[in-house]
Protein backbone atom coordinates (compact mmCIF):
# COMPACT_ATOMS: atom_id res chain seq x y z
CA UNK A 1 0.00 0.00 0.00
CA UNK A 2 1.23 3.75 -1.40
CA UNK A 3 0.37 6.72 0.82
CA UNK A 4 0.67 9.50 -1.47
CA UNK A 5 1.35 12.85 0.73
CA UNK A 6 0.18 16.27 -0.57
CA UNK A 7 -1.05 19.36 0.32
CA UNK A 8 -4.80 20.48 0.34
CA UNK A 9 -4.34 22.83 -2.75
CA UNK A 10 -2.48 20.19 -4.89
CA UNK A 11 -4.51 16.64 -4.48
CA UNK A 12 -5.81 17.25 -7.71
CA UNK A 13 -2.25 15.67 -8.79
CA UNK A 14 -3.16 12.23 -7.54
CA UNK A 15 -6.60 12.78 -7.85
CA UNK A 16 -6.88 13.65 -10.87
CA UNK A 17 -4.49 10.33 -12.50
CA UNK A 18 -6.58 7.81 -10.23
CA UNK A 19 -9.59 9.23 -11.87
CA UNK A 20 -8.27 8.63 -15.42
CA UNK A 21 -4.97 6.88 -16.45
CA UNK A 22 -4.28 5.80 -13.16
CA UNK A 23 -7.72 3.84 -12.45
CA UNK A 24 -6.04 0.20 -11.80
CA UNK A 25 -3.73 1.52 -9.35
CA UNK A 26 -6.56 2.71 -6.88
CA UNK A 27 -5.90 0.22 -4.61
CA UNK A 28 -2.52 1.28 -4.29
CA UNK A 29 -2.45 4.58 -3.83
CA UNK A 30 -4.32 6.32 -1.02
CA UNK A 31 -3.90 9.82 -1.46
CA UNK A 32 -3.61 11.41 2.30
CA UNK A 33 -3.16 15.07 3.40
CA UNK A 34 -0.38 16.32 5.30
CA UNK A 35 -2.99 17.42 7.76
CA UNK A 36 -3.78 13.88 8.73
CA UNK A 37 -0.34 12.91 8.32
CA UNK A 38 1.30 15.16 10.83
CA UNK A 39 -1.54 14.57 13.24
CA UNK A 40 -2.48 10.84 13.11
CA UNK A 41 -1.60 9.22 16.71
CA UNK A 42 -0.14 5.94 14.69
CA UNK A 43 0.04 5.33 10.96
CA UNK A 44 -0.72 2.25 8.87
CA UNK A 45 2.18 0.54 7.78
CA UNK A 46 3.11 1.05 3.93
CA UNK A 47 5.86 2.62 1.90
CA UNK A 48 5.12 6.92 1.64
CA UNK A 49 5.35 9.04 -1.26
CA UNK A 50 6.11 13.07 0.42
CA UNK A 51 5.36 14.69 -2.15
CA UNK A 52 4.85 18.99 -2.60
CA UNK A 53 8.03 19.48 -0.49
CA UNK A 54 8.26 22.82 -2.13
CA UNK A 55 5.00 23.99 -0.41
CA UNK A 56 5.47 22.65 3.11
CA UNK A 57 6.44 25.72 5.92
CA UNK A 58 9.64 24.82 7.55
CA UNK A 59 7.88 23.81 10.24
CA UNK A 60 5.99 21.48 8.78
CA UNK A 61 8.62 19.49 6.74
CA UNK A 62 10.67 19.51 10.71
CA UNK A 63 7.47 17.39 11.58
CA UNK A 64 7.31 15.21 8.63
CA UNK A 65 10.84 14.68 9.11
CA UNK A 66 9.92 13.68 12.63
CA UNK A 67 6.91 11.45 11.57
CA UNK A 68 9.62 9.82 8.52
CA UNK A 69 11.70 9.00 11.33
CA UNK A 70 9.10 7.31 12.80
CA UNK A 71 7.96 5.41 9.79
CA UNK A 72 11.40 4.20 9.31
CA UNK A 73 12.31 2.66 12.41
CA UNK A 74 8.97 0.35 11.66
CA UNK A 75 10.69 -0.96 8.33
CA UNK A 76 8.04 1.32 6.12
CA UNK A 77 9.75 2.93 2.81
CA UNK A 78 9.72 6.63 2.67
CA UNK A 79 10.16 8.11 -0.38
CA UNK A 80 11.66 12.19 -0.76
CA UNK A 81 12.96 13.53 2.76
CA UNK A 82 11.33 16.70 4.19
CA UNK A 83 14.23 18.48 5.47
CA UNK A 84 17.30 17.08 2.87
CA UNK A 85 15.47 16.62 -0.26
CA UNK A 86 17.20 19.23 -2.36
CA UNK A 87 14.51 21.85 -2.86
CA UNK A 88 15.06 24.35 -6.77
CA UNK A 89 17.60 26.80 -4.86
CA UNK A 90 19.76 24.43 -3.39
CA UNK A 91 19.29 22.14 -6.23
CA UNK A 92 20.66 24.81 -9.35
CA UNK A 93 23.26 25.90 -6.69
CA UNK A 94 24.95 23.08 -5.92
CA UNK A 95 24.92 21.86 -9.62
CA UNK A 96 26.78 25.55 -10.39
CA UNK A 97 29.05 25.06 -8.33
CA UNK A 98 30.21 21.61 -8.91
CA UNK A 99 30.46 22.50 -12.42
CA UNK A 100 27.57 20.51 -13.52
CA UNK A 101 25.70 23.83 -15.27
CA UNK A 102 26.68 26.26 -16.87
CA UNK A 103 23.72 29.08 -15.31
CA UNK A 104 23.69 30.35 -11.61
CA UNK A 105 20.73 31.69 -9.17
CA UNK A 106 21.08 34.03 -6.45
CA UNK A 107 18.82 35.60 -3.92
CA UNK A 108 17.64 38.73 -4.86
CA UNK A 109 19.71 40.00 -1.78
CA UNK A 110 22.29 38.95 -3.62
CA UNK A 111 21.23 40.99 -7.39
CA UNK A 112 24.83 42.98 -7.18
CA UNK A 113 27.02 39.42 -7.45
CA UNK A 114 25.31 38.29 -10.73
CA UNK A 115 27.66 37.46 -13.12
CA UNK A 116 25.96 36.98 -16.52
CA UNK A 117 22.98 38.34 -18.21
CA UNK A 118 20.49 38.06 -19.35
CA UNK A 119 18.57 36.81 -16.43
CA UNK A 120 14.72 36.49 -15.34
CA UNK A 121 13.26 35.96 -12.08
CA UNK A 122 11.01 33.38 -10.83
CA UNK A 123 9.74 32.00 -7.35
CA UNK A 124 11.87 29.81 -5.65
CA UNK A 125 8.82 27.32 -4.34
CA UNK A 126 5.97 27.46 -7.28
CA UNK A 127 5.79 25.83 -10.52
CA UNK A 128 4.49 28.27 -12.44
CA UNK A 129 7.62 29.27 -14.80
CA UNK A 130 9.31 32.69 -15.18
CA UNK A 131 8.04 36.02 -13.51
CA UNK A 132 9.51 38.36 -16.20
CA UNK A 133 10.42 38.12 -19.75
CA UNK A 134 14.98 37.87 -20.02
CA UNK A 135 16.87 41.14 -18.06
CA UNK A 136 19.88 42.06 -20.19
CA UNK A 137 21.40 44.76 -17.73
CA UNK A 138 21.62 45.34 -14.07
CA UNK A 139 18.79 48.23 -14.67
CA UNK A 140 16.74 46.01 -16.35
CA UNK A 141 16.72 43.45 -13.18
CA UNK A 142 16.23 46.59 -10.81
CA UNK A 143 13.38 47.80 -12.72
CA UNK A 144 11.44 44.30 -13.29
CA UNK A 145 11.67 43.73 -9.28
CA UNK A 146 10.47 47.63 -8.45
CA UNK A 147 7.46 46.38 -10.92
CA UNK A 148 6.98 43.10 -9.19
CA UNK A 149 6.83 45.03 -5.57
CA UNK A 150 4.31 47.58 -6.79
CA UNK A 151 2.11 44.39 -8.39
CA UNK A 152 2.18 42.88 -4.68
CA UNK A 153 4.48 40.13 -5.62
CA UNK A 154 5.57 38.58 -2.28
CA UNK A 155 9.55 38.71 -3.00
CA UNK A 156 10.80 36.80 0.23
CA UNK A 157 11.02 33.57 -2.16
CA UNK A 158 11.80 34.88 -5.43
CA UNK A 159 14.75 33.93 -7.07
CA UNK A 160 17.67 35.45 -10.01
CA UNK A 161 17.99 33.07 -12.61
CA UNK A 162 20.59 32.99 -15.25
CA UNK A 163 19.71 32.23 -18.55
CA UNK A 164 21.10 29.47 -20.34
CA UNK A 165 19.90 28.94 -23.98
CA UNK A 166 19.13 25.16 -25.02
CA UNK A 167 18.12 26.30 -28.53
CA UNK A 168 19.40 23.71 -31.46
CA UNK A 169 20.95 25.01 -34.46
CA UNK A 170 16.83 26.05 -35.87
CA UNK A 171 15.98 27.84 -33.11
CA UNK A 172 13.64 25.22 -31.56
CA UNK A 173 13.74 24.65 -27.65
CA UNK A 174 12.85 21.49 -26.43
CA UNK A 175 12.10 20.75 -22.90
CA UNK A 176 12.37 16.68 -21.27
CA UNK A 177 10.88 15.31 -18.44
CA UNK A 178 11.20 12.17 -16.63
CA UNK A 179 9.54 10.78 -13.45
CA UNK A 180 11.63 8.97 -10.70
CA UNK A 181 9.31 6.31 -9.07
CA UNK A 182 11.56 4.69 -6.53
CA UNK A 183 13.96 2.73 -8.69
CA UNK A 184 13.01 3.41 -11.61
CA UNK A 185 13.53 6.61 -14.27
CA UNK A 186 10.37 6.92 -16.35
CA UNK A 187 10.25 9.28 -19.36
CA UNK A 188 6.99 11.72 -19.65
CA UNK A 189 7.30 13.97 -22.31
CA UNK A 190 9.47 16.60 -24.65
CA UNK A 191 7.72 19.74 -25.24
CA UNK A 192 8.79 21.91 -28.64
CA UNK A 193 8.59 25.97 -28.77
CA UNK A 194 10.47 28.65 -30.55
CA UNK A 195 10.19 30.79 -27.36
CA UNK A 196 13.03 30.33 -24.34
CA UNK A 197 10.04 30.07 -22.03
CA UNK A 198 8.78 26.49 -22.72
CA UNK A 199 5.55 25.41 -19.84
CA UNK A 200 3.44 23.20 -22.26
CA UNK A 201 3.43 21.63 -25.70
CA UNK A 202 3.35 24.90 -28.36
CA UNK A 203 4.36 23.32 -31.11
CA UNK A 204 3.22 19.52 -32.83
CA UNK A 205 3.41 17.84 -35.60
CA UNK A 206 3.85 14.14 -37.43
CA UNK A 207 7.75 14.44 -36.96
CA UNK A 208 8.25 15.74 -33.45
CA UNK A 209 5.46 13.73 -32.32
CA UNK A 210 7.97 10.54 -33.79
CA UNK A 211 10.57 12.27 -31.78
CA UNK A 212 8.49 12.97 -28.67
CA UNK A 213 7.52 8.90 -28.78
CA UNK A 214 10.95 7.68 -29.79
CA UNK A 215 12.52 9.49 -25.97
CA UNK A 216 9.60 7.87 -24.08
CA UNK A 217 10.82 4.56 -26.15
CA UNK A 218 14.28 5.26 -25.55
CA UNK A 219 15.20 6.29 -22.24
CA UNK A 220 17.97 7.83 -23.49
CA UNK A 221 19.47 10.32 -20.10
CA UNK A 222 18.36 7.21 -17.81
CA UNK A 223 21.56 7.31 -16.75
CA UNK A 224 22.51 10.46 -16.13
CA UNK A 225 19.10 11.60 -14.49
CA UNK A 226 19.39 8.93 -12.10
CA UNK A 227 22.64 10.53 -10.64
CA UNK A 228 20.45 13.52 -10.52
CA UNK A 229 17.54 12.50 -8.45
CA UNK A 230 20.27 10.41 -5.88
CA UNK A 231 22.45 13.98 -5.54
CA UNK A 232 18.89 15.42 -5.11
CA UNK A 233 17.69 12.88 -2.63
CA UNK A 234 14.25 13.39 -4.10
CA UNK A 235 12.99 9.28 -4.97
CA UNK A 236 9.29 10.11 -6.12
CA UNK A 237 9.22 13.54 -8.60
CA UNK A 238 9.09 15.12 -12.07
CA UNK A 239 12.58 16.34 -13.50
CA UNK A 240 12.58 19.23 -16.19
CA UNK A 241 15.63 19.68 -18.03
CA UNK A 242 17.13 20.44 -21.55
CA UNK A 243 20.35 19.51 -23.60
CA UNK A 244 23.03 22.23 -23.92
CA UNK A 245 26.34 20.91 -25.39
CA UNK A 246 28.13 20.12 -21.81
CA UNK A 247 25.46 17.75 -21.07
CA UNK A 248 21.87 18.29 -19.04
CA UNK A 249 20.69 21.69 -17.69
CA UNK A 250 18.10 20.79 -15.46
CA UNK A 251 15.49 23.60 -14.95
CA UNK A 252 13.76 21.97 -11.84
CA UNK A 253 12.78 18.85 -9.78
CA UNK A 254 8.67 18.96 -9.01
CA UNK A 255 7.83 16.89 -6.21
CA UNK A 256 4.48 16.82 -6.80
CA UNK A 257 3.76 17.52 -10.82
CA UNK A 258 0.66 16.90 -12.72
CA UNK A 259 1.18 12.97 -13.47
CA UNK A 260 -1.67 12.76 -16.59
CA UNK A 261 -5.00 14.28 -16.86
CA UNK A 262 -8.04 11.91 -17.56
CA UNK A 263 -8.29 11.14 -21.55
CA UNK A 264 -9.87 13.92 -23.35
CA UNK A 265 -11.69 12.64 -27.14
CA UNK A 266 -8.17 11.44 -29.11
CA UNK A 267 -5.91 14.69 -27.96
CA UNK A 268 -3.06 15.77 -30.50
CA UNK A 269 -0.63 13.73 -28.40
CA UNK A 270 -3.05 10.89 -26.91
CA UNK A 271 -0.42 7.88 -27.54
CA UNK A 272 2.22 9.90 -25.40
CA UNK A 273 0.39 9.87 -23.07
CA UNK A 274 -1.09 6.53 -22.80
CA UNK A 275 2.11 5.34 -23.39
CA UNK A 276 3.76 6.98 -20.51
CA UNK A 277 0.94 5.69 -18.08
CA UNK A 278 1.96 1.95 -19.85
CA UNK A 279 5.32 2.62 -17.99
CA UNK A 280 4.44 4.06 -14.61
CA UNK A 281 1.82 1.20 -13.65
CA UNK A 282 4.27 -0.82 -13.54
CA UNK A 283 6.51 1.66 -11.10
CA UNK A 284 4.05 1.82 -8.56
CA UNK A 285 3.64 -1.68 -8.33
CA UNK A 286 7.03 -2.49 -7.77
CA UNK A 287 7.33 0.44 -5.26
CA UNK A 288 4.63 -1.50 -3.80
CA UNK A 289 5.70 -4.25 -3.81
CA UNK A 290 2.23 -6.19 -4.88
CA UNK A 291 1.65 -9.50 -2.89
CA UNK A 292 -1.42 -11.77 -2.83
CA UNK A 293 -3.23 -9.27 -0.22
CA UNK A 294 -2.40 -6.65 -2.33
CA UNK A 295 -3.88 -7.77 -5.15
CA UNK A 296 -7.06 -8.56 -2.94
CA UNK A 297 -6.80 -5.17 -1.59
CA UNK A 298 -6.44 -3.75 -5.37
CA UNK A 299 -9.59 -5.83 -6.53
CA UNK A 300 -11.77 -4.51 -3.29
CA UNK A 301 -10.98 -1.05 -4.01
CA UNK A 302 -12.20 -1.68 -8.04
CA UNK A 303 -15.19 -3.05 -6.40
CA UNK A 304 -16.25 -0.11 -4.55
CA UNK A 305 -14.70 2.50 -7.06
CA UNK A 306 -18.02 4.68 -6.53
CA UNK A 307 -17.96 4.66 -2.92
CA UNK A 308 -14.23 5.92 -3.64
CA UNK A 309 -14.77 9.65 -2.28
CA UNK A 310 -15.72 8.22 0.87
CA UNK A 311 -12.91 6.41 1.41
CA UNK A 312 -10.83 8.96 0.32
CA UNK A 313 -12.22 10.74 2.87
CA UNK A 314 -12.15 8.84 5.43
CA UNK A 315 -8.14 8.57 5.29
CA UNK A 316 -7.75 11.78 5.21
CA UNK A 317 -9.75 11.66 8.53
CA UNK A 318 -12.28 14.36 7.00
CA UNK A 319 -16.06 13.73 8.21
CA UNK A 320 -18.42 12.21 6.50
CA UNK A 321 -20.94 14.06 4.99
CA UNK A 322 -24.64 13.85 6.27
CA UNK A 323 -26.09 15.53 3.71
Amino acid sequence: MIFFLTTRQNEYTIESYLRGYGSTATGILWPMRYERFLRAKRLRAGTYVLADLELLTDTERERAAARARELADRGCRVLNHPTRSLRRFALLRTRYEHGQSRFNVYRLADAAAVERYPVFLRAENDHLGALTSLLSTPAELDAAVARLRRTGVSLDATIIVEFADTADATGLYRKYSAFIVGDRIVPRHVFFSRDWHVKSWQLVNAELLREELAYLDTNPHERELRAIFTAARIDYGRIDYGLAPGGLEVWEINTNPTIVWPSVERRPREDVHARFAAMLEPAWRELDGVSAAGEALRRRAAAVRFGGRRILRRLRGERPSRG
